[in-house]
């Protein structure tokens, strides 16, 4: 259940996202512009603790001697001054501020780059910054803008991340691509001792990146070239999820609910984009990624984007689209059988 008194936040620069949240900038902002108008110029603090998700929100956590050692919780204030816990961790994690996380970013503001969005969910959970490079590319007729995007977490769940990504202009997908060459450009840090010192090996890996950029639109435009049918779609979509092939099976999942409700619908979308979806045409392993990418992008709640496309599942699909499709379009594996 959500908090009352804190806002999931962000701004974005230009054309209003299809989500129509946020808050609308006319121009790029610095970075301390970007915690200002993306609300996120605010501290965390670990605190030794007790901490129940079935109590109260004002009495979900609280101090004292009493308690046993190595218990510890984050927290922030809401909009009243009071604390509120953001998640359990574990007494060598370390906070991260939000204005230590956006730091390497400056690095590409340097480079030319723009910052485009940032913000927050989950209250606070989870921030983001998503800063654009000075160059596009070309697949097709496709233009592909090029996004750097860095996330961090003050709950414990998942590390700082740094990774590369692009935007397909045409639906404003989200491309998450993954070189299994290029293993670096996916740069995570956990929330130990040292994790802002080690935050300085971002601007390391960001000098790579033309390098990695580069490979990766070769591969998109050897996909775009590689025809395939509607029969071979499908083997793709399987690969990519394998969870589509349960749409057959009868009986449950681990969540309860049923192999065919949860596959069929999400099969039959994945077809219908790669022959519908915005710029394709149902004819190329191109579209057929862009299926996977515009499912996830779009056909789905603000808060599910976020969570799936910047921190989770999604994100992993979508690096698995593009791996696979890279391995087709290398030879290394045909589209008769799951990776």
């Amino acid at each position: 259940m959500g908090h009352e008194l804190l806002d999931d936040t962000m701004f974005y620069v230009g054309k209003t996202p299809w989500h129509n949240l946020g808050t609308s900038l006319p121009n790029p902002p610095t970075i301390y512009e970007a915690l200002e108008h993306g609300n996120l110029n605010w501290k965390v603090k670990k605190v030794p603790t007790y901490y129940s998700k079935d109590a109260d929100a004002n009495t979900w956590f609280r101090s004292g001697a009493d308690l046993p050692t190595g218990y510890f919780v984050t927290i922030r204030k809401d909009k009243t001054g009071n604390w509120y816990p953001l998640g359990h961790v574990s007494e060598r994690y370390e906070v991260l501020q939000n204005k230590d996380a956006f730091e390497p970013f400056k690095v590409l503001l340097d480079k030319g780059y723009t910052l485009e969005t940032a913000g927050s969910i989950e209250n606070g959970k989870r921030v983001w910054i998503l800063a654009k490079r000075p160059s596009t590319h070309m697949v097709g007729d496709d233009k592909v803008e090029q996004y750097a995007v860095l996330m961090n977490s003050h709950d414990g769940t998942t590390p700082v991340f740094l990774q590369p990504t692009d935007i397909r202009v045409v639906c404003k997908n989200t491309l998450d691509w993954a070189l299994s060459n290029h293993k670096n450009m996916r740069f995570s840090i956990k929330h130990t001792t040292g994790v802002k010192d080690r935050l300085e090996e971002v601007s390391k890996i960001l000098k790579e990146a033309d390098g990695y950029w580069a490979k990766a639109h070769d591969i998109m435009n050897m996909m775009h070239d590689h025809k395939i049918n509607p029969k071979q779609a499908e083997v793709y979509f399987e690969a990519v999820i394998p969870f589509l092939r349960n749409r057959g099976m009868t009986g449950k999942n681990e969540f309860g609910i049923a192999h065919r409700d949860m596959a069929t619908p999400v099969f039959n979308q994945l077809n219908h984009n790669f022959k519908f979806g915005m710029g394709n045409k149902g004819e190329t392993l191109w579209d057929a990624y862009n299926a996977v990418t515009e499912y996830y992008d779009h056909q789905k709640s603000y808060k599910d984007w976020v969570k799936g496309t910047l921190f989770g599942k999604a994100s992993e699909y979508k690096r698995t689209a593009f791996k696979y499709a890279s391995r087709i379009v290398l030879k290394d594996q045909k589209l008769d059988a799951y990776a």
